[in-house]
């Protein structure tokens, strides 16, 4: 087995071409290629934080969702039970009043009536008065006298 000179000629120049490959070609490609690794790796990192900020956005916005339809609900509520007060402080008042009406239109009957005895009191009194002053001045008998007195009455009376 002979080796020439030609083959070990192509051997180094073989072996020199790798090495310029590798120095010159292989070394920026791989370079690049890393870098390329590099940033796609950042982008999915990045990626993966901005999906992880995403449902940590979304997790405030339903948070803060439930908590401002629980606060609506609580004014709600409290709006309900502030229009059940005021309504039944106006039924109470109305009552009330009405009560206090009632009590000074009694009152006021009452002291009409009493008012209306006490002239009912003074006219009959009159009325007797005027009767029996008419007895003694005509001495009549008994029929004649009751007689008197109905017609005094009806008299006083028709009038009144």
């Amino acid at each position: 087995m002979s080796i020439d000179l030609t083959f070990i000629g192509q051997i180094v120049v073989f072996l020199t071409l790798v090495w310029l490959m590798k120095k010159h070609l292989y070394g920026p490609l791989n370079e690049m290629m890393e870098e390329r690794a590099r940033k796609i790796a950042e982008g999915l990192a990045a990626a993966e934080a901005g999906q992880e900020q995403r449902k940590k956005a979304e997790a405030e916005v339903e948070r803060q969702l439930a908590k401002a339809r629980a606060e609506a609900q609580a004014i709600l509520s409290r709006a309900e039970s502030r229009a059940a007060e005021i309504n039944e402080e106006a039924v109470h008042k109305a009552r009330s009043d009405a009560e206090q009406i009632l009590a000074a239109a009694r009152e006021e009957i009452a002291a009409e009536t009493e008012r209306a005895r006490q002239a009912l009191r003074g006219e009959v009194a009159s009325i007797a008065m005027a009767a029996a002053e008419q007895i003694i001045q005509a001495e009549l008998d008994a029929k004649r006298h009751t007689a008197l007195i109905e017609s005094i009455i009806e008299r006083e009376y028709g009038k009144a």
